[in-house]
C-alpha cells in the first residue's frame, strides 16, 4: 500500500510538471482577476480571468467600477 502511494504521488507530480510546461510553452498565464457571481438561491459561479466567460465578465464588472455605479 505504501508503495502504491509513493507511486501515485510521483505520477501526480510528474503530470503537474508536465501541465506546467506546457501552459509555459503555450503562454498561457494564470488568471489576474477573478470574477464571483451569487445567485439568489445562494449558489455561487466562479470564473478565472484568463477564460472567455470571465475575460467577458471581468470587462463588464470593470467598466462598472469606471463608470461608478
Amino acid at each position: 500500500m505504501k508503495k502504491l502511494m509513493r507511486r501515485l504521488v510521483l505520477l501526480g507530480a510528474i503530470a503537474g510538471g508536465i501541465y506546467a510546461v506546457r501552459s509555459y510553452l503555450r503562454g498561457e498565464t494564470a488568471a489576474t482577476e477573478s470574477v464571483q457571481m451569487v445567485f439568489d438561491d445562494g449558489s455561487i459561479r466562479s470564473l478565472a480571468s484568463n477564460t472567455a466567460e470571465g475575460r467577458e465578465f471581468a470587462d463588464i464588472a470593470r467598466r462598472i467600477v469606471e463608470i461608478g455605479l
